[in-house]
């Protein structure tokens, strides 16, 4: 498809294909779930608990992280048609940037959590089975695990107020600017 016919295909389109949607409202239960599962992990004492909130952990991470595979190759190489909105310029980049910082955290999140759990002390299992340290555990180092764990903290406190910052938005369009944004991803039928 030439770069032409993207262009009169997205000036079409109001709303975003079914596959983006199920993409982007996946991934978004899954994050606000690992969200929730951090007090899980401030409530986690004995070592099990600790074992079974990893394993959980690592579970949904992996699962996340195949999403955002899928998502990227659609977004970014696929380059599927994507809706233009009627919005201010400083709204386009605004939006283009806090979409741009979750691509981000989204990788960078699941890259530290995998490397912290490289340097961690206890097994990793995802699915609680396949075992992520078994083989290639490196040596157990307390300093460069919580100097990881402190990188992986980090961004996901950056996911939690980039969220809000994208939450905001839509709920901002829906409910003062009253136009069609948040419907381009939350309308699963057509609307005639």
């Amino acid at each position: 498809m030439t770069a032409l016919t993207n262009k009169i295909e997205q000036t079409q389109l109001t709303a975003f294909d079914k596959g983006y949607k199920w993409l982007h409202w996946s991934m978004a239960f899954l994050v606000m779930l690992m969200l929730f599962a951090l007090m899980g992990f401030a409530d986690a004492v004995t070592t099990q608990e600790r074992l079974e909130m990893l394993t959980g952990h690592s579970s949904i991470g992996t699962i996340i992280s195949i999403l955002l595979i899928a998502r990227v190759f659609k977004r970014f190489i696929m380059r599927d048609p994507r809706p233009v909105q009627n919005t201010a310029l400083w709204q386009r980049r605004a939006a283009k940037t806090v979409q741009g910082g979750l691509y981000f955290c989204l990788i960078f999140v699941p890259v530290t959590g995998y490397l912290s759990a490289r340097f961690h002390e206890l097994p990793v299992k995802v699915f609680g089975v396949l075992d992520i340290n078994q083989g290639t555990q490196l040596a157990y180092n307390a300093d460069t695990f919580q100097m990881i764990r402190l990188a992986h903290e980090w961004g996901i406190k950056l996911i939690m107020l980039l969220l809000v910052l994208h939450i905001g938005a839509a709920l901002y369009h829906r409910f003062i600017k009253k136009d069609l944004v948040l419907a381009s991803m939350t309308r699963f039928k057509k609307v005639k």
